[in-house]
C-alpha cells in the first residue's frame, strides 16, 4: 500500500508506528545519534558480516520456487556470483547506513512534498520489488513495535517530549531496508534475485533490529531514562534477576517481564523419570548419576536458562577439559558462579532429569557410527540450546509433535548416507550447519526458534526428497525397460543356439546368426505382439538358412532347397532392411552365401565339403555358494551398502532388483545412480570386503534413546 509524505506530517496505512510531527533541532539530533552510532554498529556490523558470509547458501534458501525455473548449471553459477560478490555487497550496504548518520537526512524517496510531475507508470517488476520491500518493512515495524516505542519514549524523556521524526531515524527500519535496495541495485541481478537478497537480510539481520533497539535503550545514559526505570519497577514486582552477560541482559530482561511459563511435569514425564532411575541404577557409576542434594532451594527456570546462555558464549573451544564433563555439572558450576544468594541452591530432580535425557540423546549421536564426523561434530553444538529450549518445557521429551525433537531427528535423518562427491550431499551438508548456526547464534534457546527452524528445514527436506523421488522413478523405469530388453536378447539367444546346436554349419554361418541375425530376431521379438508374423517369419528364415548351407542327402533333398531359395533370400534380405544392416557387408554375405549353394548344390564338390559342428554357446563360470552369495541374493529394495571407494565410503541404496535377471541398481540418496550389479558381482565385493550391508535403526534418533529407556 503506498505511503503519502508531505513534509514532516505521514499518514501510514499499517497503524502500527508511533508518529511524533515535532522533530528535534539539527544540534540535539547530532547529539543524540552520536551517542548511539557506535553501540549500533557494534551488534548492526556483525549481523551484516554473519549474512554476508553465508549469503549465496541463505540467497538459495530464499530464491525458494523460482529455482525450479533454472538448470542446475544456471543456479550454480547464480550462487557463484552471488558469492564472489558477497564483500561488495557489505561494503556498499554498510557504506550506505553510515551515511545516513553523516548526512542526517532520509533516503526515503516519499519523504517532503509529493511531485506530482515525476511520477510515471512503473514495470510490473518494479511494483513487484518495491511490494517486497514493503511488505519486509512493515513485518520488521510490527516484529520491533514495542522495542519502537521504548526507544521514542527515552529520546522523548531526555528532550523534553521531542524526538527524532522516524523518516529522518537512520537506525529505524524504513531506512536501513531501503538502504539495502539501494545497494543491491547495482549487482547483476533480475527482480527475483534482488527479492532472494532482501529475504536473506530480513531474516539473518532485520529481525535482530529489536535486540539492537533494546541495547540502545540499555546503554544509553544507564538507567537515567523512563524505559529503563519501568523495568526496575518491573523487577521490583516479578523477582530479582541473577548476573547476566551484556550481550544476553536486554533479552533476558524482556523474558523476565513477561514472565517465563513453565509448565508442570506431565504423568508421562513422570514415568519417563522413573525410567531413567532404573537406567541409572543399572549403570551406575556413571556420569548420569543424581548430583548430591546440598540445599533445598531450587534454581529457577529463568536462572537456568540464563546459565546456560553463558556456557553456550564460552562455548567455543576453549576449557576442552571442563567442556568433557556432564553439562548439568557445569550448569550448576556456572550457577553458582552467577547467583549471588548466601543460600545454597541445587536443580530441582525434574531439572536434572531433563538435562540428563538431553544429555543420552547426545551422547547416541556421538556414538553412531554411520553418521560423518563433520555432520556430528555440528549435532553436537545442539545439546546447550535443547537444554536452554526444554527448560521448564517437559513435553518436549513426551510429545513426538514438538519442534525440538521434529528438528533434531530432521537434522539426523539429513546427514545420513551423504557421499562426499555428490554436490546436492554437499547442500545438504551445508544447510545442516547453517540450521545449526542459526540455532546456536539466534534464537534456539526459545521454542518458538526451533519451530521456525523446524519448519523451514522440514520443508527443505521436503522438496529434497520429492526431487530424488523423481529421480529414482526414471532411473527405475530406465532399468525395467532395460532389462526387457536384456530378457528378449537373452530368449532370442536361446532360440539361436537351440537351431544350431551339433548341426554342422560353416563357421561363417553360424558367426551371421549370432552376430547379425539375432538382431533381426531381437527386432521381431521385441514387436511380436503386434506383429506375430513378422517373429515367425524370422525364426523360418533361420532354420531355412541352416537347412540351405548343410549339404543335401540326395536329389530330393536338393529339390527341395533349390526351391526354398529365392523365398530365403528375400526374406533375408527383408530382415536385414528392418535392422539398416550395412549394404556393403550385405553384399558380402550373399557372395560368399551364393558360392556356399552353388558348391553344395554340385553333387561332386558337395561331398568334400562338410561344415564344422557349431560349438555350443560359452557357458557361465560355476557361482560360489557361502554366506556373501546368499546375503546379496537375499538383498532387499530399499537396503543400504557401503562401498569402498577411492574418495573413501560410498553410500548406495538398492532401488531396483531383478531376481530372474540376478542384476540391481544401487543410487546414492539424491536417487542418482551409482553402480549397476549383478548378484556375483555384489557376492564377490562383499567377500573381499569391498562393500558391506548396512545395518542401522529406522527410528529416529530421539526415539532410540526413549525407547530403550522406556524398555526398561
Amino acid at each position: 500500500m503506498t505511503n503519502l509524505s508531505f513534509n514532516n506530517s505521514r499518514y501510514t496505512a499499517t497503524g502500527n508506528r508511533q508518529q511524533i510531527s515535532s522533530g528535534l533541532d539539527k544540534v540535539d539530533k547530532i547529539e543524540i545519534l552520536s551517542k548511539i552510532r557506535p553501540i549500533f554498529f557494534q551488534h548492526f556490523e556483525q549481523a551484516v558480516d554473519d549474512c554476508c558470509m553465508r549469503i549465496d547458501l541463505e540467497f538459495g534458501l530464499q530464491l525458494g520456487k523460482h529455482r525450479e525455473r533454472l538448470s542446475k548449471e544456471q543456479y550454480i553459477k547464480l550462487l557463484e556470483y552471488v558469492r564472489s560478490v558477497r564483500r561488495e555487497i557489505k561494503q556498499n550496504y554498510l557504506a550506505k547506513v553510515h551515511r545516513l548518520f553523516d548526512d542526517q537526512k532520509t533516503i526515503d524517496s516519499r519523504s517532503g512534498e509529493l511531485n506530482f510531475f515525476n511520477v510515471s507508470l512503473t514495470g510490473d517488476e518494479a511494483v513487484k520489488e518495491n511490494h517486497a520491500i514493503n511488505l519486509i518493512i512493515r513485518q520488521c515495524e510490527r516484529a520491533c513495535y514495542e522495542e519502537l516505542i521504548g526507544l521514542n519514549k527515552q529520546f522523548a524523556f531526555r528532550r523534553g517530549k521531542q524526538t527524532i521524526a522516524d523518516s529522518q531515524n537512520p537506525i529505524f527500519p524504513e531506512q536501513l531496508i531501503r538502504a539495502l535496495a539501494e545497494a543491491v541495485r547495482s549487482l547483476k541481478l533480475n527482480t527475483d534475485g534482488r527479492i532472494a537478497i532482501y529475504k536473506a537480510f530480513e531474516v539473518n539481520v532485520f529481525k535482530h533490529l529489536g535486540f539492537i533497539y533494546s541495547e540502545l535503550m540499555r546503554r544509553c545514559d544507564g538507567a537515567t531514562t523512563a524505559p529503563l526505570a519501568d523495568v526496575a519497577q518491573a523487577k521490583e514486582q516479578h523477582g530479582s534477576v541473577p548476573s547476566l552477560l551484556p550481550l544476553h541482559r536486554a533479552v533476558a530482561e524482556r523474558e523476565d517481564l513477561a514472565g517465563t511459563s513453565s509448565e508442570q511435569p506431565s504423568a508421562e514425564f513422570r514415568l519417563m523419570q522413573k525410567k531413567l532411575e532404573l537406567w541409572r541404577l543399572a549403570h551406575f557409576p556413571s556420569v548420569y548419576d543424581v548430583m548430591s542434594a546440598a540445599g533445598n532451594i531450587f534454581y529457577e527456570p529463568l536462572e537456568i536458562k540464563n546459565a546456560l546462555q553463558v556456557l553456550q558464549l564460552a562455548n567455543d573451544g576453549s576449557n576442552r577439559e571442563e567442556k568433557k564433563q556432564p553439562l548439568k555439572r557445569r550448569l550448576l558450576k556456572k550457577l553458582e558462579e552467577l547467583s549471588f544468594s548466601i543460600d545454597s541452591r541445587v536443580l530441582a530432580r525434574h531439572d536434572e532429569d531433563m538435562l540428563d535425557l538431553a544429555a543420552l540423546i547426545f551422547n547416541e549421536i556421538e556414538q553412531d557410527k554411520l553418521l560423518p564426523d563433520a555432520v556430528k561434530t555440528a549435532l553436537l553444538q545442539l545439546e546447550i540450546p535443547l537444554a536452554a529450549a526444554s527448560v521448564g518445557k517437559y513435553s518436549v521429551f513426551t510429545s513426538r509433535d514438538s519442534a525440538v525433537r521434529q528438528l533434531l531427528d530432521d537434522l539426523f535423518a539429513a546427514g545420513m548416507f551423504l557421499n562426499n562427491d555428490e554436490s546436492d550431499d554437499q547442500l545438504i551438508r551445508e544447510r545442516i550447519a547453517g540450521a545449526v548456526k542459526r540455532i546456536t547464534k539466534d534464537s534456539g534457546f526459545e521454542l518458538s526458534g526451533w519451530a521456525t527452524e523446524a519448519g523451514e528445514f522440514s520443508n527443505y527436506m521436503n522438496k529434497q526428497k520429492q526431487r530424488s523421488q523423481r529421480i529414482e522413478e526414471n532411473a527405475r523405469q530406465f532399468m525395467i525397460d532395460k532389462q526387457v530388453v536384456a530378457s528378449n536378447r537373452k530368449i532370442v539367444a536361446t532360440v539361436i543356439e537351440n537351431s544350431i546346436k551339433g548341426k554342422k554349419l560353416p563357421a561363417a554361418i553360424a558367426e551371421f546368426l549370432r552376430d547379425v541375425w539375432s538382431r533381426v530376431l531381437l527386432d521381431a521379438y521385441t514387436g511380436k505382439d503386434e506383429q506375430p508374423e513378422r517373429w515367425e517369419k524370422s525364426v523360418q528364415a533361420m532354420d531355412e538358412l541352416i537347412v540351405s548351407v548343410m549339404p543335401p542327402a540326395d536329389d530330393q533333398q536338393r529339390k527341395q532347397i533349390l526351391k526354398l531359395l529365392p523365398g530365403l533370400i528375400a526374406e533375408l534380405r527383408n530382415g536385414l532392411k528392418q535392422i539398416s544392416y550395412e549394404k556393403s557387408a550385405q553384399s558380402r554375405f550373399f557372395k560368399e552365401l551364393a558360392v556356399w549353394h552353388i558348391i553344395l548344390m554340385d553333387k561332386k564338390e558337395a561331398k568334400k565339403t562338410v561344415g564344422d559342428i557349431v560349438s555350443a554357446a560359452p557357458v557361465e563360470s560355476e557361482k560360489i555358494i557361502d554366506e556373501n552369495s546368499a546375503q546379496a541374493g537375499n538383498l532387499a529394495e530399499g537396503s543400504w551398502v557401503a562401498f569402498s571407494s577411492e574418495s573413501g565410503r560410498l553410500w548406495g541404496k538398492l532401488l531396483w532388483k531383478d531376481a530372474a535377471a540376478e542384476a540391481m541398481l544401487f543410487v546414492g540418496k539424491n536417487g542418482a545412480k551409482i553402480f549397476e550389479l549383478q548378484d556375483a558381482e555384489l557376492a564377490e565385493k562383499l567377500r573381499k570386503g569391498q562393500a558391506a550391508i548396512v545395518k542401522f535403526d529406522t527410528k529416529t534418533i530421539t526415539e532410540r534413546v526413549f525407547l530403550k529407556l522406556m524398555s526398561l
